[in-house]
């Protein structure tokens, strides 16, 4: 019985390593991705400012529902569930991007060349900012035009 114990244990730590590897670069799939936004969405999200990985672990997510409350939640990557909640009552800017447009915003940062997502930020003057990696695992930083998601710069680091 120890051996099999003994040779099941390597099995596990490796599972674990490649498990916090995965979340250990900063970084999401563009299917876990949608998934954890979905999952914002039912939460309650109709507009968004700003969706960045938090501690490797966790998807903070800032926005707005349709009846003004300015949300702020973590969630955590593995399973989408919500572990902090902040919110209070505002009034929903108009540059702040509908759950649509943050899809369509996400899918032409991939048709830029963005395999995996790190960041999103969307700004009062116009921009959204989207970082992550490209297929060579280098960073990247794509710019879009608030107005009609198109990219207006691509920045490979």
């Amino acid at each position: 019985m120890k051996t099999m114990h003994m040779l099941m244990m390597p099995m596990v730590l490796t599972g674990g390593l490649s498990t916090a590897a995965l979340a250990d670069d900063g970084s999401l799939s563009p299917g876990k991705l949608e998934s954890l936004l979905n999952d914002a969405d039912a939460y309650g999200f109709t507009h968004y400012d700003d969706v960045a990985i938090d501690d490797g672990n966790r998807l903070e997510v800032e926005g707005w529902r349709d009846d003004g409350w300015q949300l702020d939640i973590d969630m955590l990557i593995e399973d989408g569930s919500l572990v902090h909640e902040k919110r209070h009552k505002g009034t929903i800017p108009d540059w702040s991007l509908t759950s649509d447009e943050l899809h369509q915003a996400l899918t032409n940062a991939q048709n830029a060349g963005m395999k995996r997502f790190s960041e999103l930020d969307v700004d009062e003057r116009g921009h959204v900012d989207i970082e992550g990696y490209d297929a060579q695992n280098s960073e990247i930083d794509i710019r879009l035009e608030r107005n009609d998601l198109t990219v207006t710069g691509v920045e490979h680091d």
